[in-house]
């Protein structure tokens, strides 16, 4: 059988995933509160200090406490105290997040995605879902969402420049191009779009362009070491020894330690 879904509760589930104690204890909070005639917290409502907005959230205290999050939980909590959609959004949301701060993607992913089936207009879902399956190397899918939360939101500077490095890792250059001039068009303050920018352009040996924005991404962050030393490569390529020496200067300089 079945152990509660309560965190370090190995009592035996008895109903709606829960063990006997605690699905005793849910239910007296509603008796109580059918017997006393209060209303049940609805999403617009404020919260205040009578029994029916506690036990409201005494759910989503209880939540976070759930080790074995599956559908199946919501599902139950939803029969006990009649979620809204927003509430049912929120709780896989919260904790979506919770297990992508435990560096736990593969159980943030399921999460994510029902998100994003009961909200298809949840653009930074889709951008977090995106960003898992670029770190899977999935990145056809990654920007399969990255895609979608741009529609959803164009003027986000992250989507260009997430949808860029995708694009970048599929070699399709001109796209990854386009996508990360558009970011640094949204944020010009980002060093690393123009770093990005610089190395597809070395790549595609055209040097004056990759110069240009290896020097961009300097200006913006003076301090570090790649940005330096990828800017000597490229003034090598172009046989510009002595421009190329001074960057390799800089490079053990930010890289020296402190004695």
């Amino acid at each position: 059988m079945d152990s509660c879904m309560i965190k370090n509760c190995d009592n035996e589930a008895y109903e709606e995933e829960l063990c006997a104690q605690h699905y005793i204890d849910i239910l007296k909070k509603v008796i109580t509160e059918k017997k006393t005639g209060k209303k049940i917290l609805k999403s617009s409502d404020s919260p205040g200090e009578d029994l029916s907005t506690k036990s409201q959230y005494m759910m989503h205290s209880l939540l976070v406490h759930v080790d074995k999050f599956t559908d199946s939980v919501v599902s139950s909590f939803n029969n006990i105290f009649n979620l809204t959609k927003d509430e049912s959004v929120d709780i896989y949301r919260n904790m979506s997040n919770k297990y992508l701060n435990m560096q736990n993607n593969q159980k943030a992913i399921p999460l994510l995605k029902k998100v994003i089936e009961l909200n298809p207009d949840d653009a930074e879902s889709k951008y977090q879902l995106g960003s898992i399956y670029f770190a899977q190397e999935d990145y056809d899918g990654a920007n399969a969402c990255f895609d979608e939360a741009i529609q959803l939101n164009p003027d986000n500077p992250d989507y260009h420049f997430a949808i860029g490095l995708g694009y970048e890792q599929n070699e399709l250059f001109d796209e990854a191009i386009t996508s990360l001039q558009k970011a640094a068009e949204l944020n010009p303050e980002n060093p690393e779009v123009c770093y990005r920018l610089g190395i597809i352009f070395d790549f595609q040996e055209k040097y004056k362009e990759a110069v240009e924005f290896f020097q961009k991404a300097i200006d913006l962050n003076p301090n570090n070491a790649d940005y330096h030393q990828s800017l000597g490569f490229t003034y090598e390529s172009m046989d510009q020894h002595k421009e190329a020496v001074n960057c390799y200067k800089k490079v053990f300089s930010l890289k020296k330690p402190s004695l």
